[in-house]
């Protein structure tokens, strides 16, 4: 219990996923084990032994392998963007959102994610219709043809993320995904609640307030 207060009180969630990994770290992780970094910007020729920014670099890099497969899986489609891929499968999910629902589960601002909606109005993948509580609020759906290019798309997304995940074994991915699971709640709490702050707060809050470097 004392475990379960501590998780409530320091990040304010009731997420059974998060709880797990905030006690593994707890449980099993040596306490005060933190990444040694006395980091200096003159030395920059030699970043890679700050494991920080080259753990930064590295998940760069990563994402822009992954984009360069995604533009594969979409040749055969009318899909531009993994975003606009990220929407259709969002509401074959949900079945219906209100527009701001999805570009913020989508993690964009609201005028990239208004544009996305726009073209996949315009090219008939989505309609859009007054909410029933609030009529000046907008829903969207899938239309028919967005549906059969979702469903299109999906063999191909599918062979791109066993790409992605390459030559990692079983127990080496499920470790990858604690560790980002760990750092998406991280950041996760960051965007619901300090979005707009200054990068400098953000690090004294989230970083040196908590011994993290």
């Amino acid at each position: 219990m004392d475990y379960v207060e501590s998780f409530e009180k320091e990040t304010n969630s009731s997420d059974l996923k998060e709880f797990s990994i905030y006690l593994k770290d707890k449980l099993i992780i040596p306490e005060n084990q933190k990444v040694e970094s006395n980091f200096e910007k003159s030395n920059f020729e030699n970043y890679k032994i700050y494991p920080e920014v080259e753990f930064s670099t590295l998940l760069t890099g990563l994402y822009r392998y992954a984009k360069h497969y995604i533009k594969k899986a979409f040749l055969n489609t009318s899909f531009k963007t993994i975003d606009e891929f990220g929407f259709l499968a969002s509401l074959l999910k949900e079945k219906t959102l209100l527009k701001n629902e999805l570009i913020n589960i989508h993690l964009l601002e609201i005028s990239s994610g208004s544009e996305i909606l726009k073209r996949l109005i315009k090219n008939e993948l989505i309609y859009e219709f007054p909410d029933e509580k609030d009529g000046r609020a907008k829903r969207v759906a899938l239309t028919d043809k967005g549906k059969q290019e979702i469903f299109t798309a999906f063999d191909d997304m599918h062979k791109v993320s066993e790409i992605i995940i390459g030559n990692l074994n079983k127990n080496e991915i499920n470790e990858a995904l604690s560790v980002f699971n760990k750092l998406t709640y991280f950041h996760q709490h960051i965007h619901e609640k300090d979005r707009n702050t200054t990068l400098d707060n953000l690090h004294e809050t989230y970083i040196l307030k908590n011994n993290l470097f």
